[in-house]
């Protein structure tokens, strides 16, 4: 009897050292924000890339990632930021204070300063796009908002776009540029300086917001010799413009906007299967980037997710421009945790990022433009273009954003 005792009391203590190490291997977690517009106008576009970002996510936690002897997984938590300034402001607060996040990532409204105003009061890192606000000249101040980070640098971006659809079309006459009037500002200045040293030949119209008639526009585009109309961003308005310019019988005219085509089928249904093609987006799916180099394992992982969303949507999933949001965000995150060996401190995660190399999803390049605005926090991005070809989206270009001085 004493003998069975004995070894069941070996098992117990066997079973909860076994429990105890469980519990010491499991993964910490840290809670990351994501303030995007999930309702309104604007909410499809926050919508769409919510399904393939928590696939990715689950596939990135299972392994985690290290931080001393310790491993972390991440957690989304989202708010609605309704891409108005006031509902960036709330969103920001809802995150921080309420959710206590110490991350804001894939933040692509239009409204900077609301969000980046609460986060770097709160010592919060913001991973964001540019736009006329943040950029120099603008409310970005680098000593002011020392915890914003540029992971997706939209001027520079679209600057890249340009260049790639010129390589793309060499022959072309003049590219004619659009945007909303609520758009236009001092990063327009950056975006025409460069196109005017490289020598490529552009033509700006402005619209009031809610254009739907572009006719007058395309007019004065077909007298200034445009053959390519490229916009910022504003899908109605690119999809529109692509549907007029066809019945009014520029056919040989390429269109296009920045941003990833969300879904072929949506351009062909609203401006015709004929008018669409061609039509030109940004493009992240990295497994068919020419020019730029990404880990192998990091391609797999995305198709995965793809295939995954279109499991559990029933259908293809083509949107690919996830990617390059937060996903990439995320291994910059976690990457910068690594080398300044914390998870909580701002300050030392922040001097890891700053001037420093990451290698994501949308390749490896190295964090720059301490010139231009202040702080080496701007990062790198393929500059990956495609085109609507039958009902599918296929590669068409691609020049990566070379690094700001």
């Amino acid at each position: 009897m004493k003998k069975w005792i004995g070894v069941l009391t070996i098992l117990v203590i066997t079973v909860m050292a076994f429990g105890l190490a469980g519990a010491q291997t499991a993964p910490i977690i840290i809670k990351v924000g994501i303030a995007s517009p999930l309702s309104g106008p604007a909410g499809p576009w926050g919508q769409i890339g919510i399904a393939p970002s928590e696939a990715w996510l689950e596939l990135f936690n299972k392994e985690g990632f290290k931080v001393g002897n310790k491993t972390y997984n991440f957690q989304l938590v989202y708010a609605d930021d309704k891409n108005t300034p006031e509902g960036g402001a709330a969103a920001a607060k809802k995150l921080i204070y309420e959710d206590k996040v110490k991350f804001i990532v894939s933040h692509w409204s239009w409204n900077f300063p609301s969000v980046s105003a609460v986060a770097n009061q709160a010592k919060v890192i913001y991973l964001t796009r540019t736009g006329n606000e943040a950029v120099p000249g603008g409310v970005y101040d680098p000593k002011k908002q020392p915890y914003t980070v540029f992971a997706n640098p939209s001027h520079e971006e679209f600057i890249s776009d340009i260049k790639a659809i010129v390589e793309a079309y060499p022959n072309y006459k003049k590219i004619g540029i659009n945007d909303a009037t609520i758009g236009k500002g001092i990063g327009w200045d950056y975006v025409d300086k460069e196109l005017d040293r490289v020598k490529i030949r552009y033509h700006h119209e402005w619209y009031p917001p809610g254009t739907q008639d572009f006719t007058p526009y395309i007019t004065r585009y077909n007298e200034a010799g445009c053959d390519i109309i490229y916009g910022a961003g504003d899908v109605m308005a690119a999809m529109l413009i692509t549907k007029q310019r066809w019945e009014m019988g520029f056919k040989n005219w390429k269109t296009g906007t920045s941003g990833g085509i969300l879904d072929p089928m949506m351009y062909i249904n609203v401006s015709g299967n004929e008018a669409s093609q061609g039509f030109m987006g940004q493009y992240f799916a990295n497994w068919d980037f020419k020019k730029t180099k990404v880990d192998p394992k990091k391609i797999q992982r995305c198709k995965e997710v793809m295939e995954i969303v279109s499991k559990k949507q029933g259908k293809p999933y083509t949107y690919t421009a996830w990617i390059g949001w937060f996903p990439h965000h995320i291994e910059i995150l976690a990457q910068a945790m690594q080398r300044a060996g914390t998870v909580d401190n701002p300050d030392a995660i922040m001097k890891a990022i700053r001037g420093g190399t990451f290698d994501t999803t949308i390749g490896k390049f190295t964090f720059s433009g301490a010139k231009t605005y202040g702080s080496p926090i701007v990062f790198g991005t393929p500059g990956c273009m495609s085109k609507i070809e039958g009902t599918k989206e296929v590669y068409l270009s691609e020049h990566p954003l070379t690094h700001l001085p």
